[in-house]
């Protein structure tokens, strides 16, 4: 496994982080870092819950639907 190009860099001035290409400064919680650009890690997400105008559209076309 090959070392990241990002790892150990500084993200202080001068910022060794920004001069390279494929890294990005990331702010954690406790402190700024460098990691990757394009990180390819897989994120689960949340699917957004219809708002109530949705729904209400949803049910009058169900019973328009219903009436034919």
């Amino acid at each position: 496994m090959t070392k990241s190009l990002c790892k150990g860099k500084r993200t202080s001035q001068p910022n060794r982080c920004k001069k390279v290409q494929g890294c990005k400064v990331a702010n954690g919680t406790k402190r700024t870092f460098c990691r990757k650009k394009h990180n390819k890690t897989k994120k689960s997400h949340k699917t957004p819950t219809p708002s109530k105008k949705t729904l209400a559209k949803r049910r009058t076309a169900r019973a328009l639907k219903n009436l034919r």
